[in-house]
C-alpha cells in the first residue's frame, strides 16, 4: 500500500507514466468519441467524394495516431521519472509497454499479410496481351493479365502500382468498358488510395475502437471519386457495364488490400446511370466543420506529447521526497 501511495504521489508531480496510460487508452477513446460528432456532416458530403474520402480516412486514422505518438513519448520519458522507481510504477510501465508493442506488432503483421497477398496476386499474372497492352497505353495505366475465368480488374501494390485484369474480362467486355474500368483504377492510383488504405487499416488495427463507420464512409467515397475520375473521358453506361460484370467475380478482391469491402453496387449504379451528374451542391460548410473537428482533436491530443518533448519536468524537482 505505501508503494502505491508513493507511486500516485510521484505521478502527480512527474506525470510521465500516468500520461502514457492516458495516451494509450483515454486520449484515443476521447478522440474517437469527439470525432463521431463529425459523422452527420461527413454523411452529407455525398456530392463531394474526394473530400469525404480524405476526411473520413483522417477521422479513422487520428485515434490510433494519437495513441502511438502519446504512448511512445510517454514510455521514453517515463524511464527517468520518479514513479518508475516504485514497484507499482514499473509494473504499470511494463503493462503499457507490452500493450504498446503488441499493438504495433499486430497492426504491422496484418499490413504485411495484406501486402503479401497483393504481391502473390501480381506474381500470378503474365505480360498483357496486345489488346490489353494497347488499352493500358491509351489510359496511361500499367497493366498485367491474370489467367482466370472470372471477370476481374483491380489496382494492386503500393509503389509502382499495377492494374490486374483477368483474361475473362477481355472476353466479355468491350474496349470501351475495359477502358472505363482502367480509368477507374487510375483514379484510385492518382488519389493515393492504396497508400491511404494502408495507413487507415494500420492505425485502425492499432486500437480496438469501432471505427467501422469511418472506414465504410471512406471506402464508399473513394469508389465514387474513382468513378467520377473515369467519367471525365468514359461514358457512364460503359463503366456501369464493367461494374456489373465485375460484381460476379469477387474472388480475388481480398488479395488487394485497398479493395476489400467494396461499396454497394446499387448506389454506384444509381450514380452512374440515374444521376451521372450530381445535382447536390458541394458544401464548403461541411468541409470546414469536419476539417475543424479533426484538426482540433489532433491539436488537443498532441498537446501532452508536445509538452513532454519541449518542457520535460526534472524528476528531482518534481518529487515530493526531493523537497523534504
Amino acid at each position: 500500500m505505501p508503494d502505491v501511495l508513493q507511486f500516485l504521489s510521484a505521478c502527480v508531480f512527474s506525470g510521465t507514466i500516468f500520461t502514457s496510460a492516458c495516451a494509450l487508452f483515454i486520449i484515443p477513446l476521447s478522440a474517437w468519441t469527439i470525432l463521431r460528432l463529425a459523422l452527420p456532416n461527413l454523411r452529407r458530403m455525398g456530392a463531394d467524394s474526394r473530400w469525404q474520402a480524405s476526411l473520413a480516412a483522417a477521422a479513422a486514422i487520428v485515434p490510433g495516431g494519437l495513441g502511438i505518438a502519446g504512448a511512445g513519448v510517454g514510455l521514453l520519458t517515463g524511464i527517468g521519472s520518479d514513479c518508475f522507481h516504485t514497484l507499482t510504477g514499473r509494473i504499470l510501465y511494463a503493462v503499457i509497454a507490452t500493450a504498446f508493442v503488441c499493438s504495433i506488432i499486430r497492426a504491422t503483421s496484418l499490413a504485411i499479410h495484406r501486402n503479401s497477398q497483393a504481391r502473390s496476386l501480381v506474381r500470378a499474372t503474365v505480360a498483357p496481351s496486345a489488346r490489353l497492352a494497347k488499352l493500358g497505353r491509351d489510359t496511361d495505366v500499367r497493366v498485367r493479365e491474370l489467367k482466370s475465368d472470372e471477370p476481374f480488374c483491380a489496382l494492386a501494390l503500393l509503389w509502382n502500382s499495377v492494374v490486374v485484369v483477368s483474361s475473362a474480362t477481355l472476353k466479355v467486355l468491350s474496349d470501351a468498358e475495359i477502358e472505363a474500368a482502367l480509368l477507374h483504377e487510375r483514379g484510385h492510383a492518382r488519389h493515393g488510395d492504396q497508400i491511404i488504405a494502408l495507413m487507415l487499416t494500420f492505425f485502425v488495427d492499432l486500437l480496438p475502437l469501432p471505427a467501422g463507420e469511418f472506414v465504410s464512409l471512406y471506402r464508399d467515397a473513394r469508389e465514387f471519386a474513382a468513378d467520377q475520375h473515369a467519367l471525365h473521358t468514359s461514358a457512364p453506361e460503359d463503366l456501369a457495364g464493367a461494374l456489373l460484370t465485375f460484381a460476379r467475380g469477387q474472388r480475388y478482391v481480398a488479395h488487394c488490400a485497398a479493395l476489400s469491402g467494396e461499396t454497394g453496387l446499387r448506389r454506384r449504379l444509381e450514380r452512374l446511370i440515374v444521376e451521372p451528374v450530381s445535382r447536390e451542391p458541394i458544401s464548403l460548410v461541411h468541409r470546414v466543420v469536419v476539417a475543424s473537428i479533426v484538426g482540433a482533436v489532433v491539436l488537443v491530443g498532441l498537446t501532452p506529447v508536445c509538452a513532454a518533448l519541449i518542457t520535460p519536468v526534472p524528476c528531482d524537482h518534481a518529487s515530493p521526497s526531493a523537497r523534504v
